[in-house]
């Protein structure tokens, strides 16, 4: 007879000895030997079988229908590329925090964003950590340095280059427009505008729902890109925003049917928009801005120039806390600087 626990760790065991076979060429038909004493083995009796691939391969199992198919393909993408080139043959016991700081060095070198750098280590550490959980290790000390970085300034457009390109955006009166406007005075992300429909538009309440969000992501296995209509990024992000009524008479104007990005039922590729917006800075002259950095702006001038408060903007954005919107998404002009001066001296 077996606990429940012994079961489990028979069940590990067995897969990571399937996983082991496998990499070493055995074929399906393969017998093993496995006496009646090792069932109740733990793992940690034998770790220095278990490398950082294996160990790998069982954690993306163990997520491969409990995440985002999106967040899923990252996580692979993140390993194949970067982290089991450097540590996939590396038995567990060895990995140090001298080690991965060795990793974090190399990809610096390689001259690889720390942003980056710091998400392939959390993907490492939560391999360690599941194996820990499975009784497989202790969990080693990992705390890397990385090198300071100034924070990011992100650029917005000014009120003058704002009101041109929404000018422009007004005589164009195309699908592709309407989803920028829309953009511009709402702040939604990206992904959001892709998904956005006309029977997402409540006009009789001026608002507007965000129910889906357009995702596109790499399938490694496939070596393709695709597109697909999934839930927005957090629960918080499924929301209700109000928009003014010189927004809902624009919209009402230029009413559709199906997808606002293309008034028909097949949704828009998140490239093509950005895209659009690229097209029609370039037109105008404006200087450069990401399509996330619209986003920024709309909570620049909500807060900095509207006095709107800041737990408001975050609910129309659809951030979890407040202090996402202040420390990420606002930033500090020239002109807000030398107008609160001008204040403070009077």
């Amino acid at each position: 007879m077996m606990t429940f626990e012994q079961l489990g760790k028979l069940a590990l065991q067995m897969q990571m000895l399937y996983v082991q076979g496998m990499n070493a060429g055995a074929k399906p038909n393969d017998l093993i030997n496995l006496a009646d004493d090792d069932l109740t083995f733990s793992i940690s009796e034998f770790p220095d079988t278990l490398t950082m691939k294996i160990c790998t391969e069982n954690f993306l199992n163990s997520k491969k229908y409990t995440v985002r198919r999106s967040t899923y393909y990252r996580y692979i993408r993140c390993f194949k590329n970067f982290v089991l080139p450097f540590f996939g043959d590396m038995h567990l016991k060895s990995i140090t925090g001298k080690i991965v700081q060795d990793f974090v060095n190399a990809m610096l070198h390689q001259g690889m964003n720390p942003k980056s750098i710091k998400y392939c280590v959390a993907m490492l550490k939560s391999v360690l950590l599941c194996a820990e959980a499975d009784g497989a290790i202790i969990m080693p000390a990992i705390r890397p340095h990385y090198p300071k970085q100034c924070k990011q300034e992100h650029q917005i457009l000014s009120d003058e280059d704002f009101y041109r390109l929404n000018n422009y955006l007004l005589q164009e009166n195309n699908p592709i427009s309407t989803a920028l406007l829309i953009v511009m005075h709402t702040g939604i992300r990206l992904g959001e505008a892709c998904a956005l429909q006309w029977n997402d538009i409540d006009f009789k309440n001026s608002s507007i729902y965000i129910r889906h969000s357009v995702k596109r992501y790499y399938i490694p296995d496939e070596k393709r890109t695709i597109c697909e209509l999934g839930e927005p990024k957090t629960l918080k992000s499924k929301r209700r925003i109000y928009i003014s009524q010189w927004l809902v008479d624009i919209l009402k104007q230029r009413q559709g049917k199906g997808f606002i990005c293309t008034r028909a039922e097949k949704f828009c590729n998140p490239e093509t928009l950005r895209n659009a917006l690229n097209k029609r800075l370039k037109t105008l002259g404006i200087p450069h801005v990401r399509f996330h950095d619209l986003r920024h702006g709309f909570a620049t001038r909500a807060i900095n120039g509207a006095g709107v408060d800041p737990k408001t903007v975050a609910e129309i954005l659809g951030h979890e806390r407040c202090n996402i919107t202040l420390d990420i998404y606002t930033a500090c002009t020239a002109q807000m600087q030398i107008e609160a001066i001008e204040k403070i001296q009077n």
